[in-house]
């Protein structure tokens, strides 16, 4: 079974495709890894236990028998799939009688199972939004690795698609090697190839790539690339065949500064929408424009988050209950309400550094108009 990593579409995009589903029943199972054991064994029945009380709320709710006992049967089938050995730190499973979803995160979670019309995606979409997304590609003469990152969590991506080392090609698909530098070369050449076609397919153009390994290979592999933009940062050395916590340390170690360069990386790309005024600025602005669906990016500071009513069918957001208006909604963190709204039209949200929007009133909204 293939699981969801950056594969055509990105964690945050699934979530926001289950964020728009409205299905009944939608079966939420999300379970947080506690304790790490060497087989996972605990974790392992916590998930079955999860999965049975889930399946006990459709019985309780009254659901048809055969669609009960379809879903059941599902959801045992993807918890079966589930290789309890791969890096992550939890498992969301979502089922409804016309889609099902297996994702395995990097990050805590609550455990949670819950039928609805609906599924639980707030919370999860909550996490992955405030956090900073990249990719993390290792290149290697032995074997390529690839991982996901938020924040300071890595994820290793395991898939067949991904390209063996440069040492492959040199015996498998380079014939002759009266020269060994030129073979070489041209196996490197291959490889590099390879991993590109793979970023491009398993990765979306706004996710950063941090790329590690030999310095001549990396930069070998900076030359060819067909998307240079892409790359956020060069980590040099050899980390062959290493673990995930040392891939996630070297990159730790400078995350700040990332941070930093992806942030400023965004300003400049939107600098052309800044400087034809075709953008809005502070929370009611970019609220009234994302209610029309015209936003098309929004960043904002992370860390802010504010409380609001909106009235008029939703148009505007006033920070005090609106007196006047027979007809409101609540909104205990307009910010992350603001952001479903973007995500769900096609845009793209982005929680940049406190203080970096201080002139913006700490957020900036461009839009389609």
């Amino acid at each position: 079974m293939e699981v969801l990593a950056n594969k055509a579409m990105t964690v945050k995009e699934k979530l926001v495709e289950l964020l728009g589903a409205k299905e009944d029943p939608s079966v939420s199972v999300i379970i947080n890894k506690d304790t790490a054991s060497p087989r996972n064994e605990k974790f392992r029945l916590k998930v079955k236990n999860t999965i049975k009380e889930a399946v006990e709320k459709l019985k309780e709710k009254g659901y048809d028998k055969r669609v009960v006992a379809d879903i059941e049967k599902r959801l045992e089938n993807l918890e079966e799939g589930i290789i309890y050995e791969h890096d992550f730190q939890s498992v969301a499973i979502f089922i409804s009688p016309m889609r099902e979803e297996l994702l395995l995160l990097p990050f805590e979670t609550k455990d949670k199972a819950i039928v609805d019309d609906s599924f639980e995606i707030r919370d999860l979409l909550r996490t992955v939004n405030q956090s900073f997304q990249y990719d993390v590609i290792v290149l290697s003469k032995k074997k390529t690795a690839f991982y996901n990152g938020y924040q300071n969590k890595l994820q290793k991506v395991e898939s067949g698609d991904i390209p063996e080392g440069v040492e492959y090609y040199l015996e498998s698909r380079i014939g002759k090697k009266e020269d060994p530098a030129k073979a070489e070369m041209e196996a490197m050449k291959m490889y590099v190839n390879d991993v590109d076609d793979f970023i491009r397919l398993y990765t979306d153009m706004q996710t950063p790539l941090i790329v590690m390994g030999d310095e001549k290979l990396v930069s070998y592999f900076k030359n060819k690339t067909r998307r240079p933009e892409k790359i956020l940062a060069e980590i040099y050395g050899s980390y062959d065949d290493e673990r995930t916590s040392v891939i996630s340390d070297k990159v730790n170690e400078k995350l700040e500064e990332y941070i930093k360069i992806r942030d400023k990386q965004l300003l400049e790309r939107i600098q052309p929408d800044i400087d034809r005024l075709t953008y809005v600025s502070g929370i009611q602005e970019a609220w009234t424009v994302a209610a029309m669906k015209e936003a098309r990016i929004l960043l904002v500071e992370k860390g802010y988050s504010v409380e609001g009513y909106s009235f008029k069918n939703g148009l505007f957001l006033a920070f005090s209950e609106p007196v006047e208006e027979k007809e409101y909604d609540y909104h205990a963190d307009a910010i992350d309400d603001l952001a479903e709204m973007v995500l769900l039209q096609g845009g793209e949200v982005y929680f940049v550094s406190p203080g970096l929007l201080e002139k913006y009133d700490r957020i900036i909204e461009t839009t389609r108009f």
